[in-house]
């Protein structure tokens, strides 16, 4: 076998494992709850949606960082990555309700994927996983 045992006994590593599988567990939470209120939507008698592009500040630099990040947006129904700037400091998406508050869709992707991606990403270390606070947006969700 091709496993590295030293590797595997190490603290960071089990911190990471631990890390990585905490991810999947509230990923697929998240990948519920977000299939359950995409079926409100689609079966209710009015569409009552505010469909919008907005832009999500993000700590995550490195390549399979942001393309977890930008994959699991994805992945959840009601909303898709579009557009990564060069500087990787905001992912743009586009949700099928970004409802009245578009901070709250910021908060969601703030804290439950990109914190927990950062967690098993980077040594499973608590304080490298706090991003910073979000820079101010304006009245249309975009940042300035």
């Amino acid at each position: 076998m091709f496993v590295d045992l030293e590797l595997l006994e190490s603290t960071a590593m089990k911190r990471r494992i631990y890390y990585f599988l905490r991810f999947l567990l509230i990923f697929a939470r998240e990948l519920w709850n977000a299939n359950i209120a995409v079926v409100k939507l689609v079966l209710s008698r009015e569409l009552k949606i505010r469909p919008g592009f907005i832009s999500v500040p993000m700590t995550l630099r490195g390549d399979f960082e942001v393309t977890s990040y930008a994959n699991s947006i994805t992945l959840t129904p009601g909303t898709i990555s579009v557009h990564i700037p060069d500087d990787r400091h905001a992912i743009v998406l586009h949700a099928i309700d970004i409802g009245d508050d578009p901070e709250a869709i910021r908060r969601g992707c703030t804290d439950v994927l990109e914190k927990n991606i950062l967690l098993w990403s980077r040594d499973g270390d608590p304080a490298a996983a706090t991003p910073p606070m979000p820079p101010p947006t304006n009245e249309q969700g975009m940042a300035p």
